[in-house]
């Protein structure tokens, strides 16, 4: 009797062992499942027409003297038009994320050395400061606005980097931030993908284009 009552209360324990693992199975499945905002099709409010150039490399000297060194930086030029019926104000936001793990944001107060490199190097002399690109933003060809986003930092060993623009679109969407359980807004963001063939170290890298993609962000 007492082996019968012992096999009997091992089957219960194996029943209810099972019935946690598929309850939870079906949570982590729910989860996964669980929709995350994602773009519309069909926009509902102002887009901007954004056209961008690839990433390219640059050295510029820093410094003076005996101190005088050469820093590298990445940049990457672009074209916004205003084509909608209103005019906008606006206010970009680039973000460079690395397969490495860097995480980088442009450099906004560009010296004029800098710039002029940029201007020499891309035969663009109407490239507005980064500093100086915000603002209301008039409709039409006309009045599109060349700009620049620099960046300073990314690692040589990187072989991928994804470039984040936001500020193109007033399309919005709220998500539970699952930390704080607590409302997150997010912009309808502009994601460009680049690889970088072979090692860059003491090269001129050529990045090629990867892909496109609108994400909420």
């Amino acid at each position: 009797m007492a082996e019968k009552h012992t096999m009997r209360s091992m089957r219960l324990g194996i029943i209810g062992m099972l019935t946690v693992a598929f309850l939870a199975t079906g949570i982590v499945t729910a989860a996964a499942k669980k929709p995350y905002p994602t773009p519309n099709m069909l926009h509902h409010g102002w887009q901007l027409s954004f056209v961008w150039h690839k990433p390219q490399r640059i050295y510029v000297a820093v410094g003076h003297g005996i101190h005088r060194s050469l820093r590298e930086y990445w940049f990457m030029r672009y074209t916004v038009t205003n084509n909608t019926h209103q005019d906008i104000f606006f206010i970009p936001s680039f973000v460079l994320a690395t397969d490495t793990g860097k995480v980088l944001r442009p450099v906004t107060g560009l010296s004029p050395r800098i710039l002029t490199k940029i201007r020499t190097v891309t035969g663009d002399q109407f490239i507005i400061s980064p500093g100086l690109i915000a603002g209301k933003l008039l409709q039409g060809d006309d009045n599109a606005k060349d700009g620049v986003a620099v960046f300073t930092g990314v690692p040589f060993k990187a072989r991928r980097f994804n470039i984040f623009v936001s500020g193109l679109s007033a399309d919005t969407a709220l998500q539970k931030n699952p930390l704080t359980h607590k409302d997150v807004v997010l912009h309808k963001t502009l994601e460009l993908n680049f690889w970088i063939p072979g090692e860059s170290v003491r090269i001129v890298p050529q990045p090629q284009f990867a892909g496109k993609k609108w994400v909420m962000r």
